[in-house]
């Protein structure tokens, strides 16, 4: 299961006081079993409501053009279970890529829907009003026009925190902010000064992606530290230079002869943040890498 995944489901089994205020039609009443043995199906989130009717609500990181299906598999095997109660479906997408799947499913005989919702549609500083810590982690992946007051935000209520719950909170933040990689890079340059060890165990993930995940790949490992670390310090010129690699080696699923000596060789900071916002923010990367380095 993605780490994503895993800190959406977390923050969900927390109920988000004003995201679900946003998302359930009707008060929450009760949180409901998740998984259902006799299908082997387990589903993101599951509620009654004050009206008596049962929310499922499922988020998606990606375009999945067999989600209409998956929808009506969760929709089936909750009817079965609650088979007099009315069921309220929603699908949140959470992905970086523009919304495409479809909301309705017709087959022969059939017709089924679903409610959709572009979590992007939901301006962040609603969540980052709220008191609960939790909606402002889900801000993060809504609209953003400020990402420096978002950031603020989340570093203050950190503040508040012993050291367990802040890099429970911190890595909760990295882990949603994958899905928004121009954020997640300023976030991680901020924290840097914060006092917090995060250690490879700490980042859920399998172990054959884990060596992909910036964390990681940023030093982190063998109880480095996000700002003062036990080893030597990354600077912010071998940030920039590791974050080009490692976004590159993502998009592609490997690294290109030579780039490595190329990036190391450039001491340009300016040079590197704006190669690496060019590198997210599009899918042609050879296209850049051979334009801006020669590669």
């Amino acid at each position: 299961m993605p780490s994503k995944d895993i800190a959406l489901k977390d923050i969900f089994e927390e109920v988000p006081h004003r995201l679900s205020k946003i998302l359930a039609p009707a008060p929450i009443k009760e949180l409901l079993p998740t998984n259902f043995p006799s299908t082997e199906l387990r589903v993101d989130f599951l509620a009654r409501l004050e009206d008596e009717s049962v929310l499922h609500i499922e988020f998606q990181s990606f375009n999945d053009p067999n989600m209409p299906f998956r929808m009506l598999r969760y929709y089936l095997a909750i009817l079965e279970r609650y088979p007099s109660s009315p069921i309220k479906q929603l699908l949140v997408y959470v992905g970086n890529r523009k919304l495409r799947m479809k909301s309705r499913l017709r087959i022969r005989n059939l017709t089924f829907s679903y409610e959709i919702l572009d979590i992007r549609q939901i301006d962040c500083k609603v969540l980052l009003e709220s008191p609960d810590p939790m909606d402002r982690l889900l801000a993060c992946l809504c609209k953003v026009e400020d990402e420096v007051y978002l950031i603020e935000k989340l570093i203050k209520t950190m503040e508040s925190m012993n050291e367990e719950e802040r890099k429970d909170y911190l890595l909760k933040a990295l882990t949603l902010t994958e899905l928004r990689p121009n954020l997640r890079i300023k976030l991680t340059e901020e924290v840097k000064p914060m006092p917090i060890v995060v250690r490879p165990e700490d980042i859920r993930l399998p172990k054959r992606k884990l060596r992909k995940d910036v964390l990681y790949r940023l030093g982190l490992e063998e109880g480095k530290q996000i700002g003062f670390q036990e080893g030597k310090q990354i600077g912010e010129l071998e940030f920039a230079q590791k974050m080009v690699i490692t976004i590159t080696e993502d998009k592609l699923g490997y690294v290109p002869e030579g780039l490595e000596e190329r990036v190391r060789e450039i001491k340009d900071r300016d040079f590197l943040h704006a190669l690496i916002k060019k590198l997210i923010n599009s899918e042609k990367v050879l296209e850049i890498l051979k334009e801006e380095l020669n590669i």
